[in-house]
């Protein structure tokens, strides 16, 4: 726990030193109807056959589908009402949680607009997310049991950059199913055909969709005879036809964030790329809860370069990068990324602290019911040490860039 702060920690030693503490009875009880919940955070509710959402909730990795109305409440005023949608548990790893994550996916595209399912503190100039086909309500992923803003607050940095970075946007919410209490959910927008035609304002027609995991490359959606000509450059090193496919902007920008993260579940998994009608690819920045931990003395070019698990994206970027324009025009970035401080811990602690006023009081809900984070005075250690291993994994990163 390096770093922590020692207030926390004090505070913490104190309190359970004390035989009489008992968090349990500071707690909210989470079985609060959603009429009398008092928060600032969007509240939905979901009205659904109760037998089936149990058969989905108990069968996760089975893909099933079934049939929902989705209500959503901004300060108690009802916002969106009766809404039909598909409902279906999402997630990999994570799916083992009792609190799982749920995709939710709208009879047609919904109007943001006019409507409001999801207010992000903002997005990117090249953006918009005035039609939303899907969304989803997100557990966190593997930041479940820790902090629950990782993925969150990492995002908000990268959009705070202005790098030119394609990503997902996302708020805490309260769900309920059926009038009780499910959980602290983020709303978040898909990484998919979907959600990528809607950022883009095109139809998903016109866009050819990859998602790359541990075990395959997937072409989802589009042109896959475009898609296997790319992954046969990739394979026989065809510059030419990389340097003209890729959008070498997006993915320069997207390789030093990541790697500057140090992302442990990337780039062998969690990588998309798209491409809309003839355009160029360009790839997706999501699911960014575990960053910052087992690599965090690595390089940058380490954390690209990891080839325990082989995968395509890694193929890529050392195909481009042995090239000297190429390999000098990604340090100068890096550096120019360093230089402007949009990455600093100076930049990112705000953020967190702003995340973690969001949900202070509904993080007592989640814990009343889940144990995960174990407990309020847990949660803020976590924090803390988000904080700390950012600062050590910002440094790790300056010396290497600097010394290049």
């Amino acid at each position: 726990m390096k770093n922590i702060n020692l207030l926390t920690l004090l505070a913490f030693l104190i309190m359970t030193s004390c035989s009489n503490f008992n968090e349990d009875t500071l707690l909210p009880d989470p079985n609060i109807p959603l009429t009398e919940i008092e928060t600032a955070l969007p509240v939905i509710n979901i009205t659904v056959d109760q037998d089936d959402f149990d058969d989905m909730y108990q069968n996760a990795d089975e893909e099933i589908e079934i049939a929902a109305t989705f209500d959503l409440y901004r300060n108690k005023e009802l916002v969106i009402k009766e809404e039909i949608v598909e409902l279906e548990i999402k997630g990999n790893y994570s799916t083992r949680y009792d609190l799982k994550s749920i995709g939710v996916k709208f009879d047609d595209k919904f109007n943001n607009k006019s409507r409001t399912l999801i207010n992000p503190p903002q997005i990117l100039p090249h953006h918009n997310i005035d039609k939303i086909k899907s969304i989803r309500l997100r557990n966190s992923g593997s930041d479940f049991i820790n902090t629950m803003l990782k993925d969150l607050s990492f995002t908000q940095l990268a959009i705070n950059a202005k790098l030119d970075l394609d990503l997902t946007y996302g708020e805490p919410s309260l769900v309920y199913i059926n009038d009780e209490f499910y959980g602290l959910l983020n709303i978040r927008t898909e990484s998919n055909t979907h959600g990528m035609a809607g950022l883009s304002g095109v139809s998903k027609k016109d866009l050819t969709m990859v998602k790359v995991t541990t075990h395959e490359v997937i072409k989802k959606d589009g042109d896959f005879d475009r898609v296997d000509e790319l992954l046969d450059a990739i394979s026989k090193k065809d510059l030419a036809y990389l340097k003209e496919a890729i959008d070498l902007s997006n993915f320069t920008d997207y390789m030093v964030f990541q790697s500057y993260l140090a992302n442990t579940d990337w780039p062998h998994n969690n990588a998309r790329f798209y491409a809309v009608e003839e355009g160029k690819f360009r790839f997706v920045l999501f699911d960014l809860d575990k960053v910052s931990w087992l690599k965090l003395e690595k390089s940058p070019l380490t954390i690209i370069g990891d080839k325990r698990k082989p995968n395509i994206i890694t193929d890529l970027f050392f195909a481009l990068y042995s090239e000297t324009p190429f390999k000098e025009d990604f340090w100068k970035r890096y550096q120019e990324v360093l230089d402007s401080g949009m990455l600093s811990p100076a930049q990112f602690a705000p953020i967190v602290a702003q995340n973690k006023e969001n949900i202070t009081k509904e993080i007592q809900l989640q814990i009343a019911k889940y144990r995960s984070p174990e407990s309020v005075m847990e949660w803020n250690i976590e924090l803390d040490r988000l904080m700390a291993l950012f600062e050590e994994r910002s440094e790790v990163v300056r010396t290497d860039v600097n010394g290049r």
